[in-house]
């Protein structure tokens, strides 16, 4: 009984431990850092819960760390879990602009050779129409990556205060 009440408040903790604005900045600084990869990845590996955007950025840290691995095997298999783990939080969240950010960033960054591709104008789309009822936080989240982000026209960078 004592052990079952323990593991319930270690997994309350670490599952408050996770700041979506640390998750966030880790994200946007990964693309171009393996420590700030390494740095998301295990700040999420052991995240088991269900919050979607959590999942999101999980699967988004999945296939950032894949990079990173040398066996074509490991990579591979990491990737896949990465993309499954996206889908699971948009199917689970599918109106979350957020969440459909994260996919469109990993998507633009795939190799063509994965074939993960299909939804970026339909994730722009929907981060376009849905941009002002979000949160000053993810406005800025959106605004910073729509400047470097080639699916993002000029036009649509004004439009979202860029």
């Amino acid at each position: 009984m004592m052990k079952a009440l323990l593991l319930l408040w270690v997994g309350v903790f670490v599952g408050w431990a996770i700041d979506i604005d640390t998750v966030r900045q880790q994200f946007e600084q990964a693309k171009s850092s393996k420590e700030a990869t390494e740095s998301l990845y295990k700040s999420l590996s052991t995240y088991t819960k269900d919050d979607p955007l959590l999942l999101a950025y999980k699967g988004a840290s999945l296939t950032l760390k894949a990079r990173f691995l040398a066996d074509r095997g490991d990579k591979k298999k990491m990737v896949a879990e990465g993309i499954k783990t996206i889908e699971a939080a948009v199917v689970a969240s599918p109106k979350q602009v957020e969440i459909r950010l994260v996919r469109l960033a990993v998507q633009e960054n795939s190799p063509k050779i994965l074939k993960y591709k299909m939804n970026m104008a339909e994730d722009k789309q929907m981060i376009l129409t849905n941009f002002a009822g979000q949160p000053k936080a993810v406005q800025s989240l959106i605004k910073r990556y729509a400047q470097q982000s080639a699916v993002f026209t000029d036009a649509e960078r004004k439009q979202l205060g860029g």
